[in-house]
């Protein structure tokens, strides 16, 4: 049996050497049990997969058992996906957002798809994509923009009518079968996309779109919008753009360069009154002042034309250095292409020509405000000792107010913090851990604004409020004496003790500031949860211990009984579950003590454990 992290490498270097290679034999990739227990080992521990699906199970009991009966009906081709159970979840901006619940093993098999499609389509995916890729992410996306759209005049905000709901399944059938050639793969992905939905335990075909929840919806999506990035940069960027390496010199500036070098030459002349030089010298400065305020190259040069783009999942916008009736022009081939080439609508109300300079009017993509700054009477060194001006035409990021205004809106009432009532049965450390969390979390994903600190600084006014107040409802004491009881390191915290040689345990409120990052390592931001299967090295713990044949309760070892894995959604669940009993089950204490949310059991041990006689 071939490593999945081998295959998947083969698939990678091939798409990356071979352009237009195409792939066949996929499917038997489905009949491998090591792409199983990889996609187990990476999605298992989030608590989304003991909600159950229509089928009624959770991630628990998953089993070597499981791997082999999914593998056998893949092999006589008679595997069918579920339909997804329906929820709502609310939207930031009102209203409900749809979600599908897959069954688990269905969510396996889409994270082995999602895997090969990965490494089959990402060295091809243009570097202007930025959504759900690994090494990507909304940051490289403002990141990309900062760097290369500097003297941008006009921005077009591309809004697709939901995109991932009107997905047509034939087209996108078409494209996959571009690159690959294995009619079984490709009636796999078929039968995901139309496996339907359960809603009040009513059967609803899907017709288009992709499985909302799905693990396999992203990849499905780049590669669709993939098409998109193709026709922008191979017929518009190349349509448009002129070879031109610069614009032509302003004739308003050099008409201005002229006239100072006259004066310049006259107050060096000779037999000048003392008087008329001094004023000759400040019509100088006053000049070589106005002159700040014009551009040293012309903006309205016609024959220098260039176009930015950059996309994250559905959202797209592109940066044009022109006209706007070139922004107009290229905004209608665009939806034309959407409409023929990928049966897509470009919402033509919400897809806006912005003007880029306007401050008062910013671009609004990816949750930042963005628009061009400019300040032509700040004068600033630079290193080889000449001087210029600080901002020219460079684009700027902003945390919008608002964003402020919605999130306290949750912890404020008249315009006072209030406590979090379904906080407030929560334990200390953990209330403490969630309020930390949550302005941590904001923060760092406006960390790139200029106005951050000053936005974060009015949110953690009232969140800190909000805190004090949580506590001191749960604790039944005052503000002012939650501050003096739980000071910790400058801030709200939590000191547990314990026992040498272990360290004691700190919970404490974020306090490290809100200093502005422009360029923050996208190794270390976790805004987009893709991790790359390509480079898992080694498998991890829990497949481990299911591949050891061993109950490690009863310690039977061997290959005489099967093995399952006993899941709970949360540890602290289970001790707040057993909280105050005198003796909890031993396999309830083996859990706690090793800190685990997982158990390798043989079957006879985990049925007695769902029947209370473990």
């Amino acid at each position: 049996m071939q490593m999945a992290k081998v295959i998947l490498g083969i698939l990678e270097t091939t798409s990356r050497e071979k352009q237009g290679y195409k792939f066949d034999r996929i499917y038997r990739n489905f009949f491998n049990p090591d792409f199983y227990l990889t996609a187990y080992g990476k999605i298992h521990a989030k608590e989304g997969n003991m909600t159950e699906g229509t089928d009624g199970t959770t991630v628990d009991g998953f089993s070597m058992d499981k791997i082999n009966k999914v593998i056998a009906t893949l092999k006589s081709e008679t595997y069918y996906f579920k339909p997804a159970r329906r929820t709502y979840i609310p939207k930031k901006k009102g209203g409900k957002r749809p979600l599908g619940i897959p069954s688990f093993m269905d969510k396996v098999v889409q994270e082995n798809a999602r895997a090969i499609l990965q490494a089959i389509y990402e060295p091809s995916f243009s570097n202007n994509s930025h959504g759900f890729r690994p090494d990507k992410s909304c940051h490289t996306a403002l990141k990309q923009i900062k760097r290369e759209w500097t003297g941008v005049k006009w921005v077009i905000e591309g809004d697709i009518k939901g995109f991932f709901d009107n997905i047509d399944h034939v087209r996108m059938l078409q494209i996959l079968s571009e690159k690959i050639e294995d009619g079984r793969f490709i009636e796999l992905i078929r039968r995901m996309l139309t496996a339907g939905y359960m809603e009040n335990w009513n059967f609803h075909n899907t017709y288009s779109g992709t499985p909302q929840g799905g693990i396999v919806s992203p990849i499905l999506g780049n590669i669709y919008l993939d098409k998109l990035d193709k026709f922008i940069e191979g017929v518009i960027i190349p349509k448009y753009e002129t070879r031109k390496a610069k614009r032509r010199n302003n004739p308003k500036y050099e008409a201005v360069n002229y006239v100072l070098r006259k004066k310049s030459e006259d107050i060096k002349g000779s037999g000048i009154p003392d008087e008329l030089r001094r004023q000759w010298i400040k019509e100088y400065k006053n000049l070589k002042l106005s002159r700040r305020s014009i551009k040293t190259l012309d903006p309205m040069d016609s024959d220098f034309i260039r176009i930015k783009y950059v996309r994250y999942a559905d959202d797209f916008v592109l940066g044009i250095i022109g006209n706007k009736d070139l922004a107009i022009k290229i905004k209608q081939e665009i939806s034309d292409f959407l409409n023929t080439e990928l049966k897509l609508s470009l919402s033509m109300e919400k897809t806006l020509i912005t003007h880029f300079p306007d401050k008062h009017k910013p671009v609004n993509f990816l949750g930042y405000e963005i628009y061009s700054g400019k300040d032509d009477s700040f004068i600033v060194e630079k290193r080889d000792g000449r001087k210029a001006r600080a901002i020219n035409e460079l684009p700027r990021l902003r945390m919008p107010s608002q964003v402020v205004y919605d999130k306290i809106a949750g912890f404020t009432k008249n315009g006072k913090a209030i406590h979090r009532m379904g906080w407030t049965s929560l334990d200390l450390a953990e209330i403490i851990s969630k309020f930390s969390a949550e302005i941590r979390g904001l923060y760092n994903f406006y960390i790139m604004a200029d106005n951050v600190a000053h936005q974060m600084g009015k949110f953690r006014y009232y969140h800190k409020s909000s805190l004090l107040k949580t506590i001191a409802t749960k604790m039944k004491i005052s503000t002012k004496q939650v501050v003096r009881k739980f000071r910790v390191e400058n801030t709200i915290g939590l000191t547990i003790k314990r026992n040498h040689p272990k360290k004691d345990l700190i919970f404490k409120y974020y306090n490290d500031g809100f200093d502005k990052n422009d360029w923050i390592d996208n190794a270390n931001m976790d805004a987009d949860d893709t991790p790359n299967l390509l480079r898992i090295k080694a498998r991890n713990g829990i497949v481990k211990r299911l591949l050891a044949d061993r109950c490690e309760f009863c310690e039977y070892e061997g290959p005489g009984r099967k093995y399952e894995v006993h899941h709970v959604r949360k540890l602290k669940d289970l001790k707040k579950k057993y909280q105050g009993k005198k003796q909890p089950p031993s396999w309830v204490l083996q859990m706690i003590t090793r800190n685990r949310k997982t158990l390798v059991l043989c079957v006879e041990c985990h049925d007695k454990l769902h029947h209370n006689k473990l």
